[in-house]
């Protein structure tokens, strides 16, 4: 995997009406699983949803929040009817989801302020699992949208997955083939933003 695939790495939104197999994505959880972890404890587990039903259950779930969170925040009804319509559209016709989530058990407790380090720790742990799905991805021909939604709700999620207190769902990751090209964002210059030896 040379350099090219990380510079080829965009953000789509808009994917074709092709199934993709299981076989495909569970290649990209086998690149997953070979991302380091904070001590090795590999905290990772993911929830893959290819059933329409069990995705236009969820996106109402979390539909239901997010209007909550949109009307608090003042936002028009009109614009909170299109954007959640959206929301929806996207998840309802995904062609294959991948949820990554963190094991909480899997890290260390202390009982002190050691424990906040330790679920950064793995909450970052997921953070370079998931890029390696992004950069296989990728490298597969697919394209992958990237939400984080399940943040902003975790409970409505863990709800319609059956998922245990202890897993924290971290994001949706949309995989299929793309139905569009978009120019990938500009990077900053690498000269301003590294730092030799001090700030």
């Amino acid at each position: 995997m040379g350099l090219d695939v990380f510079k080829e790495r965009k953000t789509i939104r808009k994917f074709k009406d092709t199934k993709i197999e299981r076989e495909k994505v569970l290649s990209l959880i086998e690149a997953a699983i070979q991302a380091p972890s904070a001590h090795n404890f590999q905290p990772w587990e993911f929830i893959l949803i290819d059933e329409k039903e069990t995705k236009e259950i969820l996106s109402s779930k979390m539909a239901e929040t997010w209007i909550k969170n949109l009307k608090k925040d003042g936002k028009p009804n009109s614009e909170i009817e299109a954007r959640v319509k959206l929301s929806k559209e996207r998840i309802n016709n995904a062609p294959f989801i991948i949820i990554p989530c963190f094991d909480t058990s899997k890290v260390e407790k202390y009982g002190d302020s050691r424990d906040n380090a330790e679920f950064i720790m793995g909450i970052q742990s997921v953070a370079l699992a998931s890029e390696n799905i992004l950069l296989k991805a990728t490298e597969l021909g697919y394209g992958v949208l990237w939400l984080c939604a399940p943040l902003f709700c975790p409970d409505e999620v863990r709800s319609v997955l059956e998922i245990p207190e202890n897993i924290f769902p971290q994001e949706i990751l949309i995989v299929g083939v793309p139905d569009e090209d978009p120019e990938k964002p500009k990077r900053r210059n690498i000269d301003k933003l590294i730092h030799f030896n001090r700030w």
